[in-house]
């Protein structure tokens, strides 16, 4: 149970939670997913979908590349025009090592959304995802993008570079209006697929990545680890109400109704060919988890939620575990097929994502922690090549319950014996000390679901979070942009996380699962 404050509420005898609930791992090691005769159709055209072609790699050509970007960098020094000509060499395998990846279970997720809009999307919608398909909507999340996206009130920054504050709740719908419209950025709902979307490769590091960084090249390089990997990950946005993460982990008077598409049990909901219905409907069968009407949950006394007294919401503890493990697990995966495709074990640096401006309660951070500890056990099998998990950033009364610092998750079948984890400060890129100097370090950043790597670098705000900070302190802001480096960070070369097979490229994934 989460030590968060809950307040004892009066007790319901319509509705019941085992105290237990909370305590279920999710997804349970060894699952796979379900797919529809449709989403089976829809991922059987990726089965021949070719991989980019990496013999061709051109620095020169990308620099070029770069150079027509439109949008002014927030530093120069954090791009490959920028660096040493004799780095060269091994940037141009960076470049190539940069790919998309989603978890599986996000693809039955992605093929799900495709076969819920072709039925019930409205006449905007059915325009663009006509005959889409899976790479083909990976594409769209990628390029569509704003190039930053910043705050409650969206004050957004377009390639073609206009940028003012605006809702995007009206994009994709009959009253969206220029520039926001449907065919030129993402709409909320494809933003909350985005979450779920992150990029990997190789960089170099410029400096220890610290907050304030901003771009300043450290020369002397015996202070940092010279190059690694680095994945943006995206945490739960609680800014905006009613939209992304709010609709499945926030419990609310206006939302969670019969009218707003929940509460429907799945037998009667095909009944209903609501569009609302079905929407939610896809949700519950991606969380494994029946979604709540208020009024049902209002007087619950159960440490699965948690009610905000001001505001009389409720926060879901349980679906926001779940939230977090597709993601952990995702950056669990690609940190260990990193590691093995270098034949290297991994030094995994984690740091928190959504828990700062986008917290919709303060006990996040320990709900982020006991899920991510949970996670490393249950892939445990699965990460022989992740010798230590360095979680940094995080309140000592968050780390104290669930993370020991130098303790070990114990596996007799990891050559190491287990997994290390670490929780005190420490620079993303800072040298590692001795002991773990073999080790390949492979950096997490807190990204965004609808701006470029980086996104407050765009607008010249470097130190405003961890996101400008990464792209400061890396080459990400060339590496993982789909404008620039156009041959990788594609639709065609989606990555899948599996337990069962590693990362494979999406071709490979669709083979395996259909046969």
């Amino acid at each position: 149970m989460f030590a968060c404050g809950c307040k004892k509420w009066f007790k319901s005898k319509r509705t019941k939670f085992d105290d237990k609930e909370l305590e279920q791992i999710w997804p349970p090691y060894g699952s796979e997913i379900m797919l529809t005769e449709a989403s089976k159709r829809l991922l059987q055209k990726s089965a021949y979908v070719q991989k980019p072609d990496i013999s061709d790699i051109d620095v020169e050509g990308f620099i070029k590349q770069s150079l027509r970007f439109p949008i002014k960098f927030g530093r120069d020094t954090c791009r490959v025009m920028s660096q040493p000509k004799e780095r060269y060499h091994e940037i141009a395998k960076q470049i190539a090592s940069a790919y998309p990846i989603i978890h599986e279970r996000v693809v039955g997720l992605y093929l799900a959304y495709l076969e819920h809009k072709s039925k019930y999307g409205n006449e905007l919608e059915r325009a663009i995802y006509a005959d889409m398909t899976i790479t083909g909507l990976v594409q769209r999340l990628l390029e569509k993008r704003c190039v930053a996206f910043v705050g409650p009130l969206d004050d957004y920054l377009l390639l073609k570079g206009r940028k003012t504050l605006a809702n995007f709740f009206d994009v994709g719908t009959i009253d969206e209006k220029p520039p926001l419209l449907l065919k030129d950025v993402l709409s909320y709902d494809e933003i909350k697929l985005s979450a779920f979307l992150s990029v990997s490769s190789h960089t170099e590091f410029l400096n220890n990545g610290r907050r304030f960084n901003c771009g300043i090249i450290e020369e002397d390089k015996s202070k940092i680890e010279i190059e690694g990997v680095i994945i943006g990950i995206i945490g739960g946005r609680f800014e905006a109400e009613d939209v992304m993460e709010w609709q499945d982990i926030m419990i609310t008077p206006t939302q969670n109704t019969k009218e707003r598409g929940y509460g429907h049990k799945a037998k009667p909901a095909k009944k209903t060919k609501n569009p609302k219905v079905d929407y939610r409907q896809l949700w519950i069968r991606f969380y494994e988890e029946q979604d709540l009407l208020y009024d049902k949950v209002e007087f619950i006394n159960s440490p699965r939620f948690f009610k905000d007294e001001k505001t009389r919401y409720i926060f879901d503890n349980l679906l926001m575990k779940k939230r977090y493990a597709i993601t952990f697990d995702t950056l669990l995966l690609e940190a260990d097929a990193r590691g093995k495709a270098t034949d290297k074990q991994v030094y995994l640096h984690v740091v928190g994502i959504g828990l700062g401006a986008w917290r919709a309660v303060q006990h996040q951070d320990k709900i982020f922690l006991k899920t991510f500890k949970e996670r490393i056990q249950t892939l445990l099998l699965c990460l022989t090549h992740i010798s230590v998990v360095h979680f940094s950033n995080f309140r000592p009364s968050a780390a104290k319950d669930f993370i020991t610092d130098g303790d070990k998750i114990v596996s007799k079948d990891h050559p190491n014996g287990g997994i290390e984890t670490l929780v005190h400060d420490r620079y993303p890129a800072q040298k590692l000390p001795p002991e773990y100097e073999k080790l390949l370090i492979v950096e997490s950043y807190a990204w965004d679901a609808n701006a470029l790597p980086g996104n407050e670098f765009w607008k010249g705000a470097l130190t405003s979070s961890g996101d400008p900070a990464a792209a400061c302190s890396t080459l990400i802001a060339e590496l993982h942009n789909p404008h620039i480096n156009r041959k990788m960070v594609n639709g065609e070369n989606l990555h899948v996380a599996t337990e069962r097979y590693g990362v494979l490229h999406i071709s490979e994934y669709a083979k395996q699962i259909l046969g």
